[in-house]
């Protein structure tokens, strides 16, 4: 994060930021609320159809995820395309635009090693290659976006086997630091929120 963003987030008194992120946290649940309400709606109108052409399962998943990659016209999204335009989001949230970039990043390019000025410090030479980085974008989206396409086609049983073969592997990682994504992402809140108070307030 800039500088300038950790100026404004440390100038934000501790009272305020707390009712801003509970007014924020209950919109989203109030959207999520009227979300879940259309979801039974529509499953009650899938019911009054033909059931053996509806796979009732496959089409509120289908809902779920054009929702979460807030799709601007819904019923013009195409599934497909869906599942390639969140999985693009998801690689880059988990995967992209985290510690990896740091580590292809580089005022040197280690495509051009043998280019590098002699006693050149490790930490200004990128560690990936442009090649060794659109493989590893390929091998995230393909698995990424895999799994997406199981739970959009609600291929449960599937799903569930390809996860289960994983689950002997890293039994001794840390756990996930939920809290600090969640601290990261209360301040990405609060500067979006931030932003818009200033444009409506020059509108």
């Amino acid at each position: 994060m800039s500088s300038d963003k950790d100026d404004f987030l440390d100038a934000i008194d501790p009272l305020e930021r707390s009712k801003l992120i509970k007014t924020v946290n209950s919109t989203f649940k109030n959207l999520d609320r009227q979300f879940m309400d259309e979801l039974v709606e529509m499953e009650g109108f899938f019911y009054e159809e033909d059931e053996e052409d509806i796979n009732f399962e496959s089409q509120r998943n289908i809902m779920l995820l054009e929702y979460i990659n807030k799709c601007e016209i819904p019923e013009e999204c195409d599934p497909e395309e869906n599942v390639f335009d969140l999985s693009r989001k998801i690689v880059h949230f988990i995967f992209r635009n985290g510690i990896i970039e740091d580590m292809h990043a580089g005022k040197y390019s280690y495509d051009e090693f043998l280019k590098i000025p002699e006693n050149t410090p490790l930490e200004v030479i990128s560690q990936l290659s442009d090649k060794d980085m659109m493989a590893l974008n390929k091998y995230m989206m393909d698995r990424v976006g895999y799994l997406l396409h199981l739970l959009q086609n609600a291929e449960y049983t599937k799903l569930h086997y390809i996860l289960d073969k994983e689950k002997y592997f890293g039994d001794d990682w840390d756990r996930p630091e939920i809290d600090n994504i969640e601290k990261d992402t209360e301040d990405l809140f609060l500067i979006e929120f931030s932003h818009q108070k200033d444009h409506d307030h020059n509108i």
